[in-house]
């Protein structure tokens, strides 16, 4: 999931945080960018925490759900909307963003960075 770790999202962020963040884009192609946010509610903790050395197993469970849905446009949807919601975060450290996919072990095609082209995910 190429946008997974530009995103960049567990139970230290309480998710009503994450759900009340800028909005983004409410859908990217045939992805519902809301949707999509979910899945990185349980890493939360991971990507606003300075000191959280790795994500939960929840949030890299989460991960590996939307990594195995996202083929295809669907994959570049996801990327996109990661994308847009990781450049209104504040408070996001962005090593730990791109990291995610990484110490999850989820296999990436692209460079995990905010400026990814999602084309080639």
């Amino acid at each position: 999931m190429p946008a997974l770790a530009k995103a960049a999202w567990v139970a230290v962020v309480p998710t009503a945080f994450l759900m009340a963040l800028t909005p983004g884009a409410a859908a990217i192609g045939n992805v519902d960018c809301r949707k999509v946010r979910q899945y990185f509610v349980p890493c939360a903790g991971y990507l606003f925490s300075r000191s959280a050395a790795n994500p939960s197993v929840a949030c890299c469970t989460s991960l590996r759900r939307l990594n195995a849905q996202s083929k295809g446009p669907v994959r570049q949807g996801v990327c996109e909307c990661l994308k847009s919601n990781a450049a209104s975060l504040s408070g996001l450290y962005q090593n730990h963003a791109t990291s995610l996919s990484s110490k999850c072990g989820i296999s990436l095609k692209t460079a995990v960075s905010f400026n990814t082209d999602c084309r080639k995910a």
